[in-house]
């Protein structure tokens, strides 16, 4: 069973004590050293682990350890070492191995135990609306134990050290509180986030009032062939267009082109239009609609159609209208 081994020496000024170390081992095998720009590698190939060598290291660099987790990248790697055995291996006997070894362990600083820092105020996004809340911790302690530890206080939504505490948990520590804290506030934030949501159908409601009725008076104006109900809320330099598959085939500009492109030619004047659904993002609205037309060969059974009307209101006036309405439709 034959190991490949690798280490990368990441301080150049290392090479010298790991080169010894290898020495020492005595591996029954070419090493090899190659020097790059900013490290060495160092490769062999061995009959077992040498997990002896790992050890040594360790040894010599008391303040270090290997670990396999990097994290998140924030230590520097001193040195690099890497072991890796083919799927093909087998022992003594014979046998294929089962778990050959692959693995890459890192030499980094120890880890020094010690409370991670944060910030007690909290911001939430309700869309584009920044809300802020607080997460207040005190010192407390458990009488019936004489436990020293941290307390979570019932109150988010100011910083406010006199607050009543959450008398679930004495916490160990000031980040153990505050990741509880989460949990604890989810359901006041849950509740503002409703009330936010309500407050803004209200708005949006007040706002679209009168284009919703402008857009209604329009369509009434339409089914009832009136043209000077239809031209009550147009703008002087309306635009309007014909659309079919989100391309432009007609474009008319002004009251005297919209009345002979709309009033005179469209489908929609005087054939029951209905809508179906509202898509409102203003200044822009848009439409979906049904209406009936009697065709020659349908005399007494109107013919239902659909459409899309998009509409631009601005300053309470229609400064734009389209349809999709396909020719002989």
């Amino acid at each position: 069973m034959e190991t490949n081994i690798s280490l990368v020496i990441n301080r150049k000024s290392d090479i010298a004590v790991i080169q010894q170390k290898v020495i020492e081992s005595k591996i029954d095998n070419p090493v090899y050293i190659f020097e790059y720009e900013f490290h060495y590698l160092i490769s062999f190939k061995s009959d077992y682990e040498e997990w002896e060598l790992d050890t040594a290291i360790l040894n010599y660099f008391p303040e270090y350890e290997f670990t396999e987790d990097m994290e998140r990248g924030e230590k520097e790697i001193r040195i690099q070492i890497s072991r890796y055995q083919s799927e093909l291996s087998t022992d003594g006997w014979g046998r294929r191995i089962l778990n050959p070894l692959d693995e890459t362990k890192y030499l980094v600083k120890k880890s020094v135990d010690k409370d991670l820092k944060f910030n007690p105020k909290i911001k939430v996004l309700f869309e584009d609306q920044e809300q802020h809340y607080y997460v207040n911790i005190v010192s407390g302690i458990n009488d019936s134990t004489n436990t020293k530890g941290f307390l979570l206080l019932d109150e988010f939504k100011i910083d406010d050290e006199e607050a009543d505490f959450f008398k679930d948990k004495l916490y160990s520590s000031p980040i153990e509180a505050f990741h509880s804290a989460r949990h604890k506030m989810e359901e006041l934030v849950e509740m503002d986030f409703e009330i936010y949501r309500q407050a803004k159908k209200k708005k949006n409601r007040e706002t679209q009032k009168l284009p919703r009725k402008i857009i209604r008076d329009f369509i009434t104006a339409c089914n009832n062939s009136d043209e000077v109900a239809i031209l009550k809320n147009i703008d002087n330099d309306i635009i309007y267009e014909k659309v079919i598959d989100y391309r432009a085939l007609h474009h008319a500009e002004g009251i005297v082109e919209f009345k002979k492109s709309f009033i005179l030619k469209t489908q929609l004047i005087g054939n029951s239009i209905k809508i179906r659904s509202w898509d409102i993002k203003l200044p822009h609205i848009t439409l979906d609609i049904k209406y009936y037309l009697s065709l020659p060969e349908s005399e007494n059974d109107p013919v239902k159609k659909y459409a899309l009307m998009r509409f631009i209101i601005k300053e309470d006036k229609i400064t734009y209208v389209s349809d999709d309405i396909k020719e002989g439709a």
